[in-house]
């Protein structure tokens, strides 16, 4: 499965005001509903399976300033992805040090395999730093697709 293929333009943001780790997970969860990717009714449940699952083992890779906050959640089919951008911080972790790639993965519980191998393609295009570097220059949504279509691996 392509990154292309599960994030979708009305769910990224590009230079979000979020200043926290909550903001940004329920900005991100709320964009997706706005998108109609995510039933508006399970908004909160996606909210608290991700903030579970971070207070488990945190997603931050704070060493590239990318998070990849994800949980498997009931009542969705497939797996939906919604991105955040920014030149400075998305979020602060702590002591000043900055997340500016976030990358919010939701799938349903049936797709254990398929979870777990987006999750693996994801966090290999972003270990790029030339992918990394222009994401967070991206001034626009359609670019953040562009740079996603064009540097992720083929099929």
């Amino acid at each position: 499965m392509r990154v292309s293929d599960v994030v979708v333009g009305s769910a990224i943001m590009v230079q979000p005001t979020w200043s926290s780790f909550e903001e940004t997970v329920a900005g991100l969860v709320n964009r997706l509903a706005a998108s109609g990717r995510l039933p508006s009714d399970l908004v909160g449940a996606a909210v608290e399976h991700i903030r579970q699952r971070e207070a488990v083992a945190s997603t931050a890779m704070v060493d590239i300033g990318v998070s990849i906050p994800h949980a498997r959640l009931d009542g969705i089919s497939g797996i939906m992805a919604a991105v955040a951008v920014s030149s400075d911080a998305v979020y602060e972790v702590v002591d000043g040090l900055s997340i500016s790639i976030v990358a919010l993965v939701l799938s349903s519980p049936k797709l254990t395999g398929e979870h777990l191998n987006f999750l693996s393609v994801l966090s290999l295009l972003l270990q790029s730093e030339r992918v990394r570097e222009r994401l967070r220059r991206a001034a626009s949504t359609e670019e953040v697709l562009e740079l996603i279509r064009s540097n992720e691996p083929a099929r």
